[in-house]
């Protein structure tokens, strides 16, 4: 009789301790869940705001996307390097539309858009960046393209 007493509070312990693990694992899903949902929402609202004058370009058959942002709304920090970075990508823009030949950009060029890129990242980490590195890498593929067609004709 005592070992079956024995063995009946035995499992009930372990019943119990059953019971409170699946307890604490309800909780932290529920927590893991709920810190999840804020972070997406939290997401959407910065994508939403920083990606709101994103349009796509079109330059023989290939696309890329801009970025340009009315100056009413580059107030606070990094709206002078924001408006700094659009003006930089703007000139590459005038120079693919002005001429098929000529280089868009140099080293320099390019160094100084990514610093750029990073200011604007530490300053307004809401804001999103991707559109002008988008942009940035076309201007610059676009540049190597016009080199090597360069070279070859030269040949």
């Amino acid at each position: 009789m005592k070992h079956f007493l024995l063995l009946l509070a035995l499992l009930g312990a372990a019943g119990a301790a059953s019971a409170q693990a699946n307890l604490i694992h309800a909780i932290s899903l529920g927590t893991r869940l709920g810190v999840d949902a804020a972070v997406a929402g939290n997401r959407k609202h910065q994508d939403a705001s920083s990606d709101r004058y994103v349009t796509t370009a079109t330059y023989h058959g290939a696309s890329y996307y801009q970025k340009r942002t009315p100056s009413s709304k580059l107030k606070g920090p990094g709206g002078p390097q924001i408006a700094y970075q659009e003006s930089l990508l703007q000139q590459c823009q005038a120079a693919l539309l002005a001429d098929s030949t000529s280089a868009l950009g140099t080293a320099e060029t390019w160094a100084m858009l990514q610093s750029s890129r990073e200011l604007i990242a530490r300053d307004r980490p809401s804001w999103a960046v991707d559109a002008y590195a988008d942009e940035a890498s076309f201007y610059q593929a676009e540049t190597v393209r016009r080199q090597r067609r360069a070279a070859a004709e030269k040949h």
